[in-house]
């Protein structure tokens, strides 16, 4: 005989409190204590007890679907796949599926995968016409990083602190010994490209440096990156170049030892979005770790948090990535330690 499912009711009665009071713990809705949610929940991972989503979905007239949009031509980047898997398993857990949307040139068409209950973006900007059609649909949007020229038109936002970051990199180039750090950055027209060139910029007044900066493509070719850091390395008074764009490091690399250079000695080089790859590369590369299946991740609870109150008090949560050290950056033949320092 095929054991009962537990239900709520086993779950309030277990945990000593009511329907309501438990539905609320398990929904993560205010209304009751830290102390009952808790309570509540270990009852209910005792039990075996999950929510009921097809039900649930039924009272709520949801489809329990999200729709997912990635940048035009990046879901071979490890960022962005990493984001993706984040979202997903996140969804995964709550008995959510994710659709991931197709880019849309004409917004006239309308959103794609209408019948969805909401959507995650990320690094997305006004300019595209398939995230106008989102931000039109009706349905709760939620970003990773804020929408480029769409201020006030998402749900909520998680953004990351690249500014804090980029100079936390800087800081550390500098303390080993670079005196003219040159940066590949992306071009304008997302949040995340802006706060690196306004960053970069200001911290090189600041510290009274010549900056040199190349601007190249969203998701630029190996040709494209080749190019660039050829002709900023060509410069002896470059003695460090920090490349922005995912999946562009050893393309770097590779441009740097043909010029001559010898990175981690008389060239340091430094990527601004951590990569499995990195820590395999000769030398291994220091990068920022963006964290990004957790921020896929978070960006799909805030979707449910909008759900479940509609309109949130914090709509932007801000996220705090971390500085990778490794040889890249090693400076004359020293050892990085490979040590982790928090962006801040």
């Amino acid at each position: 005989m095929t054991p009962r499912k537990p239900t709520l009711h086993d779950v309030a009665a277990g945990a000593g409190v009511s329907i309501a009071a438990a539905s609320f713990a398990l929904r993560g809705k205010s209304g009751v204590s830290a102390e009952t949610r808790d309570r509540v929940t270990a009852v209910a991972r005792d039990l075996g007890y999950s929510v009921n989503m097809p039900a649930r979905n039924l009272r709520t007239a949801r489809s329990g679907a999200v729709g997912l949009h990635l940048p035009a031509g990046t879901t071979h980047l490890p960022y962005y796949t990493d984001f993706a898997f984040g979202v997903v398993e996140a969804a995964d857990r709550r008995g959510l599926s994710v659709i991931l949307l197709p880019h849309r040139d004409d917004a006239a068409s309308g959103a794609p995968a209408s019948f969805v209950d909401g959507y995650v973006v990320v690094d997305a900007s006004i300019e595209d016409a398939g995230i106008r059609a989102l931000l039109d649909s009706g349905r709760p949007v939620v970003s990773g990083e804020h929408v480029f020229g769409g201020m006030g038109r998402t749900s909520a936002s998680v953004a990351i602190d690249h500014a804090a970051a980029l100079r936390r990199l800087l800081a550390h180039l500098s303390e080993r010994g670079a005196q003219r750090i040159a940066a590949v950055l992306p071009p304008d027209g997302t949040a995340w490209s802006r706060e690196l060139a306004e960053t970069y910029e200001s911290w090189a007044r600041e510290h009274g440096l010549d900056g040199l900066s190349r601007t190249v493509s969203f998701v630029p070719t190996a040709a494209e990156i080749a190019t660039v850091v050829t002709e900023i390395v060509a410069d002896p008074t470059v003695d460090a170049v920090v490349i922005a764009p995912s999946g562009s490091a050893a393309t770097a690399l590779a441009a740097a030892a043909r010029a001559g250079r010898r990175v981690g000695d008389d060239l340091l080089v430094a990527a601004c979005v951590d990569e499995p790859a990195h820590a395999l590369l000769s030398p291994p590369v220091t990068s920022i770790d963006l964290a990004a299946r957790e921020l896929g991740a978070a960006c799909l609870e805030l979707l449910v948090e909008v759900w479940d109150a509609e309109t949130l008090a914090d709509p932007v949560r801000v996220a705090h990535p971390r500085l990778v050290v490794r040889d890249s950056t090693a400076g004359h033949g020293g050892d990085p330690g490979e040590t982790l320092h928090p962006a801040t």
